[in-house]
């Protein structure tokens, strides 16, 4: 699904921040959401799709977990040429820093909730796209929660 690079990246205007719900079916032959994660991927213009930390480090933990990948789970390094695929594509900007508004947004985001196991990911995830004044790209219906959101549901295929 990557596509290749003529040359080196370019900062670019950031259109969307991508939930690792979104990304990992690309990563993923046979996945149930491919089919849709493919549509809107197959939309993104290049540097318009903002890769965080955060995701980097769940697909990593997902791609090498076999009870979420089953016989088709990766060793570490198999993982990390994964991810390396999505970052190497020029749709992907990476996220390196946050904006400066990010840690009011994040504690907005939180604030006035009852605890929940996914708050924290989610409402960093949230505030990043706050942030950057960009859309959401997930198949999470928990981020309609969050105030203030451009939120794109993507929805599964069943």
């Amino acid at each position: 699904m990557p596509k290749t690079s003529s040359g080196p990246k370019r900062a670019r205007r950031v259109r969307c921040i991508a939930d690792a719900n979104v990304l990992l079916p690309l990563l993923t032959e046979g996945h149930a959401h491919r089919a849709p994660a493919a549509g809107w991927w197959d939309g993104c213009d290049d540097g318009g799709v903002g890769l965080s930390l955060p995701v980097r480090v769940a697909l990593l933990r997902l791609l090498s977990n076999g009870r979420v990948m089953g016989s088709s789970v990766l060793r570490p390094a198999q993982a990390w040429n994964a991810v390396q695929s999505l970052i190497d594509d020029p749709r992907i900007e990476t996220l390196e820093q946050v904006p400066a508004a990010h840690g009011k947004l994040w504690y907005d985001n939180v604030a006035r909730r009852e605890p929940s196991p996914d708050l924290w990911t989610d409402a960093w995830l949230a505030a990043l796209a706050q942030a950057h004044d960009c859309e959401m790209v997930t198949f999470d219906r928990g981020f309609r929660s969050f105030s203030r959101l451009k939120l794109r549901l993507l929805e599964p295929r069943g």
